[in-house]
């Protein structure tokens, strides 16, 4: 159950930093780029590990957790 977890939460981390910068840039705020810094570390920490998990279910988590990623993305460009 663990490593569905840790991939939900990577999900979750990458696309919720992604469509935050994505509103950043378009509205040309300097935040954009301390949140691509961020978005650059936890991409390349995802990156290193991501191959390893297989099946299914570990699909369906990383999605899941996409979209809330990107629910949280935007309730961060309308919050901050």
């Amino acid at each position: 159950m663990k490593p569905l977890i840790d991939i939900y939460v990577r999900g979750v981390a990458i696309v919720t930093l992604v469509s935050w910068n994505t509103t950043l840039l378009a509205e040309a705020r300097p935040l954009a780029i301390v949140v691509a810094t961020v978005l650059s570390g936890v991409w390349w920490l995802n990156a290193r590990s991501a191959s390893r998990a297989e099946g299914w279910q570990a699909m369906a988590c990383y999605a899941l957790g996409a979209g809330t990623g990107t629910a949280l993305g935007l309730w961060l460009s309308a919050a901050i």
